[in-house]
């Protein structure tokens, strides 16, 4: 799969859209390769970031939610602890990046 930039603005002030994240076709466009770099870094972050949140909404629908539901229905210690654990869990498999 290809990565790509959503948009971007040229040094000259162009506006792009789809730009593939790609250190030389960014430096062909102007910018330099410290700019590159760091916009292809930025894509590369934000499709980390969208299938970390796509993996976690599924896991999420099927082995969360209906142990929250059991949780709701029995309304014991022992099935809301096994429905946070999951939660957890699921959560440090797919961690999201830092947004610094």
């Amino acid at each position: 799969m290809t990565i790509s930039i959503k948009s971007a603005v040229t040094p000259s002030g162009e506006q792009l859209i789809n730009i593939p994240a790609d250190v030389d076709i960014l430096k062909n466009l102007g910018f330099s390769a410290e700019q590159a770099a760091a916009l292809c870094a930025e894509a590369a972050k934000s499709i980390q970031l969208e299938n970390s949140i796509a993996a976690r909404r599924t896991l999420y629908v099927t082995e969360a939610d209906p142990l929250f539901l059991e949780w709701q229905y029995d309304e014991t210690p022992e099935k809301e602890k096994a429905w946070r654990d999951k939660v957890a869990e699921i959560k440090a498999a797919y961690p999201l990046p830092n947004r610094t």
